[in-house]
């Protein structure tokens, strides 16, 4: 990190320098020509002794001091640094060079003592409010806290495989295209420049590099070769300071920067270009981009080369050092067209080592922008025409000390804790806390988040899990996956099911209850940071198994016509066959029992004909509606208390003759007649088959509508046995009434097809998996099912127990004596085929 030190303090040499004198006679000269050749371990060696020289200078006492401070700052010596600033704090030596708040505000901010660097900044911006670059560092103290205590998801730990207990910096890829070497700058022992960095004490920088063997085991950062010289002819490594490499896509072209070490002379770094020829390197060529007397460094280059970014101190900054780019049109031609980045990049303190991502994504470091203290990595991307405003990579890929050098892989690598691959992954450079020397190339790793999704299913009615319920997620990308609900009602999908930036469809199916709102729900991943379990219950209604009431849908007496104020009445039944295709109703119209000049029949035959063509010019499939008119056959019977034109009727009270002549009032009366006109539906089954574009229409014609005059199901007689149709788990089937059979029987292939599309499950069986035969799955001859309902006509039966019969061809027979047992006795019509029940 020397080089980092000589670029971050050397555009402030000429503020140290104003006004003093290198005369040979003064005791800190020699001093003084040292540190202004960047060789601070004997800098501050000799004004340590030149101090105790110039007891009765105090001017010249405290420059020495501050001169040492600085020595001791550039070469990463912070402890003994800040113990000279906090000394000349003493002696007030900020009026002359208020310069000493900013140092121990940074030195603080590398301590993590946000609070101190602070109110070192704030005196700072007292004496100079005008410098641009204290707004940044009071604003970092005051977010760093923030950042640190809320971390991004990245991971980073120490690369130890390539570091040493001297510097280490600035990963690059030696083969692009291929991303199995790695090239780093080192100062560590064995480089090729021979003796001692006078500047940090270390020795000179060189390039190195490791390969990644081909390995079946993929990880990251996987097993790398031990570091060696990348050079060791004196061509790329040569007696200077070598660093912070950039190659073109197939490794044969190197960019890479070089630092004169001349004794007792300022130098300047350079950028050069060099070729591969064969297994060794050409001549390098110095890329001419500038003055002479200026610093270009940290090249990196556009994977068409036709692109070099680079740190420059020359005319035109905005601050220290910016970044610049320049550009040809050929490989062969030289680069021209300089340009600085601009103000979103460059900052009025210092940006360096850029890194390119796929040629539009720029990484950089600054001390300018606002950051955790020292350099922090940033990025900004190339869109219209100009680089955007910069973005903190925060913590921890940055942190208090010294980030830079920042390195993406893109090889494809399974993260082993989620099972997918890293989100990204890569290596930077940092001098922070926990390494092995005093930079150190570090990796880091984003890890895809987890997200899971999980719920229970209850009944609104009872309050109980719903077991067998299909809950079925479908993602805004179009995945979809479902899932069954066990015994609790639980249900979940994994983090194979639920992925980031998706949002989810959920919906619940399970014979007997409806698909409405209430089955239905939605959640996201979009956006979130963190990894989640995301929690979502249903609360699902069944479908009744007995009429329902619609809300009041009023007729004037003896009048059929709808009112638009009713027709709102008709929208939740529309809404439930909406969201439920596969029901099938049937609409009942009731009257009351006063005579009208039409009968009671035909009244109720055309209210329920006004209710059916309002839900068919709704787009309702005419052949999902069966509308019934019962005239005044069938009195009300109240399922709850109900007030009614002031007047309270209580639960179970049947509306029939002789209750309403009971009651005293006529008001009272005519509030029971009103509850007894009313239109309702019930549920028949849902098995129905959906037809494509069904197109509303108003066509009376449509609108089929019987009369019941008695309470009869249609039947058919084959060979003096009666066939009629039932509904099984709300599944239409065919039944047949036989004598002398006991109780109900399915045959084994009815119950095979209902056991394979889970109509009904292992576990109604008695015998649960002991009634299913383990090698092939199928049904044991005479095994006992129970379905959730049975339904003849209108009378549903519940809980109902079926032997399955392997022999059997009709789907299901009831025994005679059964069948009147249950439903009640009965007359056969074979005439007009009718099964009429005798009630």
């Amino acid at each position: 990190m020397e080089l980092v030190r000589k670029w971050s303090y050397i555009c402030v040499l000429a503020l140290m320098f104003n006004g003093v004198s290198f005369a040979q006679k003064s005791p800190a000269a020699e001093a003084d020509k040292t540190f202004s050749t960047f060789q601070y371990k004997i800098a501050a060696d000799l004004y340590k002794k030149a101090y105790g020289k110039v007891k009765r200078n105090p001017v010249e006492r405290r420059r020495i001091m501050f001169r040492m401070a600085e020595s001791y700052s550039m070469m990463g010596d912070l402890k003994r640094a800040e113990q000279q600033y906090l000394r000349l704090e003493k002696v007030n030596y900020q009026k002359d060079n208020p310069l000493i708040f900013i140092r121990l505000g940074d030195i603080y901010r590398v301590k993590k003592d946000y609070p101190t660097a602070l109110a070192y900044y704030e005196k700072y911006k007292q004496v100079r409010p005008d410098d641009p670059r204290i707004d940044a560092r009071i604003e970092a103290s005051k977010l760093a806290p923030q950042w640190v205590n809320n971390p991004t998801r990245h991971e980073v730990e120490n690369m130890k495989k390539f570091n040493t207990p001297q510097s280490d910096w600035s990963p690059t890829w030696g083969v692009p295209s291929k991303e199995n070497q790695i090239v780093f700058t080192s100062s560590r022992e064995g480089s090729v420049g021979k003796g001692e960095d006078l500047w940090s004490g270390q020795s000179f920088s060189d390039l190195y590099v490791s390969n990644k063997p081909k390995s079946k085991l993929v990880d990251f950062p996987g097993d790398w070769t031990t570091p060696v010289v990348l050079d060791n002819e004196g061509i790329v490594n040569t007696d200077a300071n070598e660093g912070e490499a950039s190659f073109n896509p197939k490794g044969t072209t190197l960019y890479f920067t070089r630092c004169p070490n001349e004794k007792k002379l300022v130098s300047y770094c350079k950028i050069y270009q060099i070729t591969r020829k064969g297994k060794s390197w050409g001549e390098a060529e110095l890329i001419i981009l500038g003055p002479d007397s200026f610093d270009y460094v940290h090249p990196t280059i556009s994977s068409d080369e036709l692109t070099l970014y680079f740190s420059s101190d020359m005319p035109g900054t905005n601050g220290g050092y910016d970044i610049w780019s320049v550009s040809r049109d050929k490989k062969s031609k030289p680069f021209g067209n300089l340009t600085n980045l601009g103000k979103n990049v460059n900052s009025r303190d210092h940006e360096m080592f850029p890194a390119l991502e796929n040629d539009t994504t720029l990484y950089f470091s600054s001390k300018g922008h606002v950051g955790l203290g020292g350099y922090d990595i940033f990025k900004s991307q190339y869109l219209n025409g100009e680089w955007t405003a910069v973005e903190n990579l925060k913590y921890p890929i940055n942190s208090e000390a010294d980030d830079y050098g920042i390195l993406f892989d893109h090889t494809l690598v399974m993260d082993p804790v989620s099972g997918f691959p890293f989100i990204e992954k890569g290596y930077f450079t940092s001098n922070r806390v926990g390494g092995r020397g005093m930079d150190d190339i570090w990796t880091f790793k984003l890890r895809p988040l987890m997200f899971t999704l999980s719920g229970f299913v209850r009944d609104s009615v009872t309050r109980q899990f719903v077991d067998g319920a299909t809950v079925t997620i479908t993602a805004s990308d179009g995945t979809s996956y479902k899932t069954t609900t066990d015994i609790r009602g639980h249900y979940s999908f994994d983090k194979t099911k639920v992925l980031g930036e998706l949002t989810y469809e959920i919906s619940v199916q399970k014979n007997g209850y409806y698909e409405n709102d209430n089955a239905r729900g939605r959640e996201t991943t979009v956006g979130l940071t963190e990894n989640k379990d995301l929690k979502r219950d249903f609360i699902i209604d069944p479908i009744p198994k007995d009429p329902v009431v619609l809300p009041d849908i009023l007729f004037d007496l003896a009048k059929w016509d709808l009112k638009p104020q009713y027709e709102d009445s008709l929208r939740g039944l529309l809404k439930i066959m909406e969201d439920n295709p596969t029901l099938v109703i049937e609409l009942r119209a009731h009257t009351d029992i006063r005579p009208i000049p039409m009968t009671n029949d035909t009244l109720s035959q055309r209210r329920a004909e006004s209710s059916i063509l309002f839900l068919i010019a709704s787009g309702i499939d005419p052949d999902r509606l069966v509308a019934k008119g019962y005239g005044e056959r069938v009195p009300r019977k109240l399922d709850r208390d109900i007030v009614s034109r002031g007047y309270t009727f209580k639960q179970g009270t049947v509306l029939d003759v002789d209750f309403i002549n009971s009651l005293k009032s006529r008001n009272e009366q005519e509030a029971a007649h009103d509850l007894n006109r009313r239109t309702e539906f019930l549920i028949l089954r849902d098995d129905y088959v959906p037809k494509e574009n069904v197109e509303p229409v108003y066509d009376p014609s449509l609108a089929h509508i019987s009369i019941v005059s008695q309470i009869f199901i249609p039947i058919e007689i084959q060979d003096n046995s009666v066939y009629g149709t039932c509904y099984v788990n709300s599944k239409t089937l065919q039944f047949k009434i036989e004598q002398g059979v006991e109780k109900f029987t399915i045959s084994y292939d009815q119950a095979m097809r209902f056991l394979k599309d889970a109509i009904i499950k292992v576990g109604d069986f008695e015998l649960k998996e002991k009634a299913i035969v383990p090698e092939d799955g199928t049904i044991i001859d005479k095994s006992v099912v129970y379905f959730n309902t049975f339904q003849v006509g209108d009378e549903v039966m519940e809980n109902v127990a079926m032997t399955v019969v392997k022999d059997q061809k009709d789907p299901i027979i009831i025994g005679g004596k059964t069948f009147e047992e249950e439903f009640g006795s009965y007359t056969i019509n074979k005439e007009e085929g009718k099964l009429i029940f005798n009630k």
